[in-house]
Parts: structure tokens; C-alpha cells; sequence
């Protein structure tokens, strides 16, 4: 495995605040990419998930390189809180769930991301978040 790939002073000086609601497959990669580049990332996942990445870091393997990434895990969704872009990467049918979870601890400037399967996910997400932008990605 690869070292650290991440610092907190050059993260401090370049990134933006990224949470990842949903933080499996897809979560996980977009996170750990992002964390790679200098971002202050969060992942929110289930607890199992979140005491492995606190213990061992994130691995990421790719074609290019294997490296382990050290940032934030949190089971809690208000782990949101004070992210400029939340990445919404959890299953469609959690889709309002999980919008609600997070709709209190969401900065009234934050872009929510959905990557998330499905062609109806951010309609769904603006109505439990009203007034947020709720973007989707194909």
C-alpha cells in the first residue's frame, strides 16, 4: 500500500468542506479522489464502515495506484454540517429518507450531488429539501 495521500495543511490552504452521504462504492471513490486532491472530506456510512475507515484509513485501489487516504468517517448525518457540497450517494429508495436526515444541518449555500441510479433521484431529494440546490449527475 501506497502512504498517506492527503495533508491537513494543504487541505487547509486549497479545499473545499465535502460531505459524502452514503458513503459505499461510489461514495467511497468520489470521497477518497476528492480527499487525494486537498478537500476536506467526509464520509457518512454505517458504523461498521465508519470504525474501519477511523482505524485503517481509506484503501483505494485503482489501474493508476493503491493508496490508503486518511478523513473523516461519521454514522451521523449531521456530519453535513458545514459542507459547501454534499455528494448523495445512497440507495433510491432512501432517497427522502436520507434528504430529511440531513435537511436541518445543511448550509443554506451547500450544493447537494446526487449520484445515485435512478432518473427521478434529485426531484425527489428537492422536495424534502426545498430551497437547496439539488443537482443530478449522469
Amino acid at each position: 500500500m501506497a502512504s498517506i495521500a492527503r495533508t491537513e495543511a494543504h487541505a487547509a490552504k486549497t479545499g473545499l468542506k465535502v460531505a459524502v452521504m452514503g458513503a459505499g462504492a461510489v461514495g467511497c471513490y468520489y470521497g477518497g479522489m476528492l480527499a487525494r486532491a486537498g478537500h476536506e472530506v467526509v464520509l457518512i456510512a454505517r458504523p461498521r464502515h465508519v470504525e474501519a475507515i477511523n482505524r485503517e484509513g481509506l484503501r483505494l485501489q485503482t489501474t493508476s495506484f493503491d493508496a490508503q487516504v486518511r478523513l473523516a468517517a461519521s454514522s451521523a448525518p449531521s456530519a453535513v454540517q458545514g459542507a459547501q457540497l454534499v455528494l448523495f450517494c445512497v440507495k433510491s429508495l432512501d432517497t427522502e429518507a436520507a434528504g430529511a436526515h440531513i435537511k436541518p444541518q445543511l448550509a443554506p449555500d451547500a450544493l447537494v450531488l446526487t449520484l445515485q441510479n435512478g432518473v427521478d433521484n434529485a426531484d425527489r431529494l428537492r422536495t424534502v429539501l426545498p430551497g437547496t440546490t439539488a443537482a443530478a449527475s449522469w
